[in-house]
Formats: structure tokens, sequence, C-alpha cells
């Protein structure tokens, strides 16, 4: 196991693990209190949680994985299935974190967890679901077709953080309830500084992990209601709006709602499938009153 200091997060550690072939880079933070695993949606990687580290490693145990095809972590060509995020991620767990963390997965993250909790309904003391998809049926939208096509292309094309930051900008999304598509970085929020940054994830990222959600080879076996049926764990539900192109639709919300042992959810109404990367301070409250409400 490799050990570095990561950047610019004091207290935080970056270390390497195999999971069985595949070399994954990991954040760890301080011994402050029980486990909490933050896993992230796809393009993506662990720093997209700072916005929540500071204040939720004051009273939690903060562990960070980037999924293969992420970050630090090993490529894989065509290996990005969910059952392969699935597998390393049970791995990781077993291997890298204390016994029974709560985990909150966004978007990608929360499939992932979701199957997770479901298979080892045991293993979490609890589950954070961040606005992912639950139904197949629900997997597919105009506005992250439009938004993982340019994202793969400019992946594949490389360059300097400069030029994918300025692709990702010009990149156009067919947005629910907008009559026409709307370039990226007229939207609210992607100014300069958080389009440099997200083009820092997309220069990590492996080209098939955005290939393989698109032709959805990378949802092969996915059975959302299946899932909901089978986690026994207390689950936060946080929910996008809708109008901003929500990942978990109303219907999602209303069959986890009817499904789920211990279910609770918030909506966020004006935020959008980004959630706490837009606006950390309503998500962090949501989730610490949540963890706040577990048993001991």
């Amino acid at each position: 196991m490799n050990i570095s200091r990561a950047d610019s997060h004091p207290g935080i550690v970056e270390k390497t693990f195999d999971a069985g072939g595949v070399r994954l880079s990991y954040a760890e933070g301080p011994e402050t209190g029980p486990p909490l695993v933050l896993l992230h949606g796809l393009g993506r990687r662990w720093q997209v949680f700072m916005p929540l580290i500071p204040s939720l490693s004051l009273r939690w145990q903060i562990f960070a994985p980037d999924f293969r095809g992420h970050g630090k972590s090993a490529r894989v060509p065509r290996g990005y299935r969910g059952l392969e995020y699935s597998a390393d991620t049970l791995k990781f767990l077993d291997e890298c974190v204390p016994p029974r963390p709560a985990i909150f997965g966004h978007s990608m993250g929360g499939m992932v967890t979701m199957r997770i909790a479901s298979q080892h309904p045991t293993l979490a003391r609890a589950i954070m679901l961040g606005d992912n998809a639950i139904r197949v049926k629900d997997l597919r939208s105009p506005m992250f077709e439009d938004l993982f096509t340019g994202l793969r292309d400019l992946a594949a094309r490389g360059g300097s953080v400069d030029e994918i930051a300025r692709g990702i900008a010009e990149i156009y999304l067919r947005v629910p309830n907008y009559p026409r598509p709307i370039r990226i970085g007229d939207l609210p929020g992607n100014d300069s500084a958080y389009l440099q940054w997200w083009a820092r994830c997309v220069s990590q990222a492996d080209p098939d992990t955005y290939a393989m959600t698109l032709d959805g080879s990378a949802k092969e076996g996915w059975d959302g209601e299946g899932y909901l049926r089978q986690i026994l764990c207390p689950t936060l539900l946080l929910q996008a709006s809708p109008q901003f192109g929500a990942l978990m639709s109303d219907e999602d919300v209303a069959l986890a709602l009817r499904l789920l042992k211990h279910p609770v959810h918030v909506r966020f109404d004006n935020l959008g499938h980004g959630l706490y990367m837009q606006q950390p301070e309503p998500v962090l409250r949501a989730i610490t009153n949540f963890l706040d409400s577990l048993e001991e």
C-alpha cells in the first residue's frame, strides 16, 4: 500500500490498494469518529467531495476512493460495468474501511451503493443516495447523453486543463423545460474556476467510462426495484429538482419510499443533479441531520 499526503487537504492522505489486479487510489481522513465512505459519480474523483469533507471529517473518518478509470486509479479498457465498480468497492470496504460504515454515493456512486447494500444488507450502518436513477427506464436522458458524449470526446482528445475547461463550456445540453439547448458555460455556477476544477476530473477519466454509460453496457444487470426490496439499513434519498435535470425522478422516490424499510427523503427544489457541487450547505445539513439521527 502506497501513501502520500493529499495536496491542500490538511489531515487527508492518499493511499492505494490492489482490488484484485486493479490498483485503486483513495483518500483517508483522520480518525475522528465512525467511518463514512464517499463514492463519486461518473467522470469525477474523490476531490469532488471537498465541499463536504471539512465539516464531515470533524465527526466522521472519511474514506473516499477513486473508481477504476477515474482520478489516480488504474484504467481497465471496457472494464466499467456496475458489477465491476461494485466488486472493487466491496474489496475496498473489506480491506481498507472499519466495519459498519455509513456510505454516501452520488449519481453512479449511489447506484453502486444500492447494489452493495442490497446484496450485503448488514454491511453498512446507513446509506445516502445522491440523486441517482433507480429504474432502468429512467437511465436515459437527452441532457446526460449530450453531457457524456461531450465529455467522452474531450477525455479522448486530451490536451491541457485549460483546453478541456474551454471544451466543457462549449457543450450544449437539452435541459428539461427549456425550449433550446443551453451552453454549459452559460449555466449558473459554471464560472472559470469551477470549469477548471471539472476539467481536472475529465483529464483523469478514461473515455471508456463515458462510452460504456452511453451504450448502456455499464448498466448491465441493473435491478433497481429488486435492490430496494433488499436494502435493510436506514436510507436517505437526496433528490435534485426534476426541473433542473434530476436523475432521481418523483416516480423513483415514490417507489423507494414504498419499498425501503427505513427511508428518509429530502428534495432540493433549487438544485440540479450536482447537488453539493452547486450549494454544499443545504446538502451538508441534510446529511448531518440524517447521520445524527442514527442510533448508536
